[in-house]
């Protein structure tokens, strides 16, 4: 799964993620929960920790 970092705007790939579940952007160390798809189908994920 291509994810771009909310926060850098980085894309990193990750293999595999569910609903609730978070990554760590591995450019600026941020958390982001997964949140599923929006209605367009994409990828959509929220910052639940800031930089550290």
């Amino acid at each position: 799964m291509d994810i771009t970092c909310t926060e850098c705007q980085n894309e990193f790939k990750i293999e595999k993620v569910s609903v609730g579940e978070t990554v760590e952007c591995p450019f600026c160390g941020i958390e982001l929960e997964y949140k599923g798809k929006n209605k367009e189908g994409k990828n959509e994920f929220e910052v639940i920790e800031e930089e550290k």
